[in-house]
């Protein structure tokens, strides 16, 4: 295998203005003049228009000097800012001059600089896939009979392609809920954690992810994809000639190599469509986290109650706010003493199971004292108790307890508005909440869907989504 140098065939300071002090102004005049070219036949445009729309950038950006290290290079006004921004780009191989029959310089942008800007401009738009497009591609390659008459060049090659381009962007998906996890740790107040948590059911949960498990899944197609996969590797006449095909486009020499290497990019699209229920089970599992973690930090910010948890909430925030009063303090220097002794470490009495301490075997033997009858707790505790936690859990937001709720509040009606619930405590705002992340489970008695309406009811906001009975 013939391993190619990058710098082979870009230059060695190609990067170089992405690194200097002022990539940002590099990089939007980069973008500025890739979209001159949209309208020309070609990478080339009259110098003199895009310095026309350089300048145009600069006069409206701040009017500071601009000091070019390598020379020490002074721009003070547009056009000179812009002649150094075209000369250093040239320089460092983005762009190269040509001179036309009529004496006039155009700008040539390289291939290899439009396939990098082509790359940063899908970064910055973020534009999420159509799964469901890509895999009717395929599908549609694969059943098209008179493609078959070179079915390399026809068929297998878009079908890699196609298919490489799925799994990029299943793993992209993957990654940008991590990304979501990761941010759901940082320092957030309850309002701004509940405001995520509605973002992410809009922008991932409710869009990518959504249409991954609904209209853009490929379990539709996956059975056929891969039978006519395998037609393509059993049915020799077609595989021979698919073969040939490989030889000339990917310039292999030996025949059996391209067999071999032919067959593996045919067995890696079966296998990517086989694994694809293990990468869209990582990702459940993630954006379950997600939702868990979102739900238990919203459910801990918020409360504000006299029992142990509320209390911990209470003493961790009074901390928190304590330590971040003063940026340049950390937990190590010196502080008021009452804050470090609010949480201590005992040295505990008594020795269980787990403990390190060997506990001593006597040899004597002794009666074992007789247990007092008031030991334990009387009848009437045990019931009072049982009624608590009776209570408690009649309480709790669990799925059935909600789908009770639910229940009863569609009793007559088929529909209804989140937005018409009573939403008067931070105890009705986590409801709503865990109906929002229980209509999305399969095994609710209901279902929701988001509409485009933001509320706000008695100081909460949220986006407000139909709540209806499943069929």
């Amino acid at each position: 295998m013939i391993i190619i140098n990058l710098f082979n065939i870009i230059s060695e300071d190609f990067f170089k203005p992405l690194t200097s002090k002022y990539k940002t102004t590099y990089i939007d005049c980069i973008r500025l003049i890739y979209n001159t070219y949209k309208t020309e036949l070609s990478f080339g445009v009259d110098k003199e228009v895009i310095l026309a729309e350089l300048e145009s950038y600069f006069e409206d950006q701040s009017s500071e000097d601009m000091i070019f290290d390598d020379n020490e290079e002074i721009a003070k006004d547009s056009r000179a800012k812009a002649n150094a921004i075209l000369r250093n780009l040239k320089d460092n191989g983005w762009i190269e001059y040509e001179v036309s029959n009529d004496y006039r310089v155009k700008i040539n942008l390289f291939d290899y600089a439009a396939t990098m800007i082509e790359s940063f401009n899908k970064i910055l738009k973020n534009e999420e896939m159509e799964y469901q497009s890509l895999v009717s591609q395929i599908h549609a390659t694969l059943l098209n009979k008179e493609a078959y008459v070179k079915p390399y060049e026809y068929i297998i090659k878009r079908v890699v392609e196609n298919t490489e381009e799925l799994i990029t962007g299943l793993k992209k998906l993957n990654t940008n809920i991590k990304k979501y996890i990761d941010a759901i740790t940082n320092e957030k107040t309850a309002g701004e954690i509940v405001q995520d948590f509605f973002v992410y059911h809009k922008d991932i949960g409710s869009k990518a992810y959504h249409r991954i498990k609904t209209s853009d899944n490929i379990s539709h197609f996956r059975t056929s994809i891969i039978e006519n996969l395998y037609n393509i590797l059993n049915d020799k006449n077609i595989f021979e000639r698919a073969v040939l095909g490989y030889m000339e486009i990917e310039q292999v020499e030996e025949k059996v190599e391209a067999e071999d290497l032919l067959r593996g990019k045919i067995l890696n699209v079966i296998s990517a469509f086989r694994n694809y229920d293990d990468i869209i089970s990582e990702i459940d599992n993630k954006n379950a986290k997600y939702i868990g973690s979102a739900v238990a930090r919203a459910k801990f910010l918020l409360t504000n109650t006299n029992n142990a948890e509320g209390k911990i909430s209470k003493i961790l925030a009074y901390l928190s706010d304590e330590f971040n009063r003063d940026e340049t303090i950390n937990l190590y220097d010196e502080v008021d003493d009452t804050l470090l002794d609010v949480f201590n470490i005992f040295p505990q009495g008594f020795i269980d199971s787990d403990s390190l301490y060997v506990v001593p075997i006597s040899r004597k033997m002794s009666i074992p004292q007789e247990l007092s009858s008031t030991l334990g707790i009387s009848e009437d505790e045990r019931e009072r108790r049982k009624l608590a936690l009776h209570e408690k859990n009649k309480n709790r937001f669990s799925r059935k307890n909600i789908n009770t709720y639910i229940e009863e509040l569609l009793r007559d009606k088929q529909a209804v508005l989140a937005s018409t619930l009573p939403l008067d405590t931070k105890r009705d705002l986590i409801r709503i909440i865990f109906i929002s992340l229980y209509g999305k489970d399969k095994k609710s008695m209901y279902k929701t869907t988001q509409t485009n309406e933001v509320i706000t009811v008695n100081d909460f906001r949220f986006s407000d989504f139909v709540i209806e009975r499943c069929e």
